[in-house]
């Protein structure tokens, strides 16, 4: 039994290798100005993901910079906003409702907006299959884990078998 579990251990650790999510970080630094800071979870710097500073109302694009390994320092929009970091992808991102300026938000009137066009659902034709490591790795281990089951139930229907046999 202690075999086996070390071998599913080995066998499963991979798919906890490439399983990260992104961290968004927002401080308020008490002059009119915030930070934002990224990461994936596992510690990775999130270094090149895209930071933008969207608008609530009428999701106008306030600030867009790329980020670095230093931190990020922008001035507080005086108009309701969020904050949405982008590292690729539609499991990579993540945003936050923007903090206040220390007076408070101006008033902003609603803009109209134009009717949202229906969403159509995807073709069969359009969908891809994901490349990432982790499926290809999670498709084998099945297949590897079918395989194991079958192999086990062979060898001891032969056992069986055999045992039927040498009691006639």
């Amino acid at each position: 039994m202690n075999k086996i579990f070390k071998i599913a251990i080995l066998l499963l650790s991979p798919l906890y290798i490439f399983a990260h999510s992104l961290v968004l970080y927002v401080d308020d630094n008490k002059d009119g100005t915030i930070t934002i800071a990224g990461e994936f979870n596992t510690g990775e710097s999130a270094s090149g993901a895209l930071v933008k500073l969207e608008a609530l109302h009428s999701g106008e694009i306030l600030f867009q910079q790329r980020l670095t390994d230093d931190d990020l320092i922008v001035d507080i929009p005086k108009i309701p906003y969020k904050v949405v970091l982008d590292g690729g992808g539609a499991d990579h991102q993540e945003e936050k409702i923007g903090i206040a300026p220390p007076n408070g938000f101006e008033k902003v009137e609603q803009v109209a907006k134009p009717e949202a066009k229906k969403e159509q659902k995807p073709s069969r034709s359009l969908m891809q299959i994901s490349s990432s490591p982790a499926v290809t790795i999670s498709i084998f281990l099945a297949f590897l884990l079918l395989f194991a089951t079958m192999l086990v139930s062979i060898i001891n229907t032969n056992k069986i078998l055999k045992k039927l046999e040498d009691n006639k």
